[in-house]
Parts: structure tokens; sequence; C-alpha cells
């Protein structure tokens, strides 16, 4: 059950949402109360055959996960947790995907008057470093290359929720005096995700590249970089035309594309 402050997700108004001409590259739209994962709900699809776009929504899920297979906590309080499957050319590089992604969401948010968002590098949606979307992307070989891009944006986080999560995060309602309706913007999402795709199979992150320095949360930043036992302090250096992060130590300058090492702001 949603949270009664929300309206239930609703396939006709999200549909309304989307324009006809990118509507119609969808092949459905799936609505859940409760998932595992929304992500795992469509490569369940594909597991059934079905290798056509698609996107699946649900109030909350039960086994929700983001980056490393960190744990994405979702409560039914009306939050989106949103997943498109896309089929890509099997030679297709999606390096830096989740940065094309990333721009495009901080983008369709602007345009409903949610500013001054930040994204952190690969995939992490912040305002004032306190996190309020998270992006995962998944990628599977076959004769296509099978692609699954879940979204968390939360609306509105709980206390108790928001006391499981060990980092900072925020949610649209404390962002804005109006919330926008979470149906249409998922539509108006699922519309940029298959526009930003479209453009990624032709020119990979090549049109994107340009925006990133306008919205990079660790620009110039002091940082720790984790992985494992092993951390060491560097200074964030941007990213380079393959979407890998810049970083600076020991003054020279190195490249990271292992999304499995945490980053964290060393101050």
């Amino acid at each position: 059950m949603t949270s009664p402050d929300f309206i239930a997700l609703s396939q006709t108004s999200i549909q309304s949402a989307i324009s006809p001409e990118v509507a119609i590259k969808l092949n459905e739209i799936l609505l859940h109360d409760s998932v595992a994962s929304t992500n795992d709900e469509l490569w369940q699809r594909l597991s059934h055959g079905k290798s056509t776009p698609a996107a699946c929504l649900s109030e909350t899920q039960t086994a929700g996960r983001g980056r490393r297979g960190d744990l994405w906590h979702s409560p039914s309080a009306g939050n989106l947790y949103l997943s498109l499957f896309w089929p890509f050319p099997a030679e297709t590089n999606t390096n830096g995907l989740s940065i094309a992604i990333g721009i495009s969401l901080i983008n369709a948010l602007k345009s409903r008057g949610i500013n001054n968002l930040q994204l952190k590098w690969p995939n992490d949606i912040l305002y004032k470093r306190q996190k309020i979307a998270g992006i995962l992307v998944e990628s599977r070989y076959g004769k296509q290359l099978n692609t699954v891009i879940g979204i968390g944006l939360n609306f509105k986080l709980p206390t108790t929720t928001q006391n499981k999560i060990q980092q900072a995060t925020t949610s649209l309602q404390h962002l804005c005096t109006d919330v926008p309706c979470r149906n249409k913007l998922a539509g108006k999402i699922i519309q940029t995700m298959i526009e930003t795709l479209e453009q990624f199979q032709i020119n990979g992150l090549h049109n994107f590249i340009p925006q990133w320095s306008d919205y990079d949360a660790l620009a110039d930043q002091a940082i720790t970089l984790i992985n494992g036992d092993e951390h060491f302090d560097a200074i964030a250096r941007g990213i380079n035309k393959q979407g890998e992060l810049r970083y600076q130590h020991d003054g020279e300058i190195h490249t990271l594309s292992n999304s499995h090492v945490s980053i964290r702001f060393a101050s």
C-alpha cells in the first residue's frame, strides 16, 4: 500500500505524460504493489522470452539494491522505484551510461522546478551532499546487450528509514513546497530515459560530457576511495571521455572505472 499522502501508481497517468512518439517505443509498463526488485522483475521478464523495451514500477521493494549490492531501502511511502529494460546492439559500449542517465534525470527534475542537484560519480543524485536518488545499471550479454536501468527517487522518507541509511539523505518533500505528481514525473523520467538511451546508442557519452562540469558533486573535492579494507585520500578531477573518474593522488592523475570502489567526501 502506498502512503495516503500520495496517489497510487497509475498506468494511464504515467502513459499520458509520455509523448506518443516515445510511448510507441515502449512495449509495456508493469505496475506492482510489491516486488523483490523492479530490476529483477525485468530480468525475469527476459527469462520468459520478452526482450522488448519495458518499464516496471512498484510501490515498494522487499529486496531493492543499489551499487555494489548495497540494500536500497524501499518503504511504501510513495517513493519512485522504477526500472527500464532496453536492448542495445551486442557491440554497444555502455561505459558511462549511469552518468548519461544521471545527467538526464537531473535535467528532468529541473524541468519540474527541482534545482541545485548534483551527480556524485558514478550514480548518486545529491542535494547539498544529501542523496535524493540513485541509479543502478545492469547488463547481460546475449544476441543483444540487454540492459536494465533502475532508479530510486525519494519523495518521502520516514524517519525510521532514514535512521537505517548510513549516509545523509533527503527527499522531494523537503525540497519542494509543491511536490510533483508522482505518476506524471514517472512518465517524464521514462521518456527522458528512452531519449537518453537512443542518444547514447549513437554517440555514447559525447552529448553529455559538456554538461558534466555543471553537475559534478566531486569537482576538485577531497575524497576518500575505499576498496574493501584499503582506502586512500585523493582530489577528484572530473571525468574523461569514457566516463571514468579522474583523481589526483601523490601528484599524479589516475582514472577509476571500477564502480565497486566506494567514494566518500573527505571533508
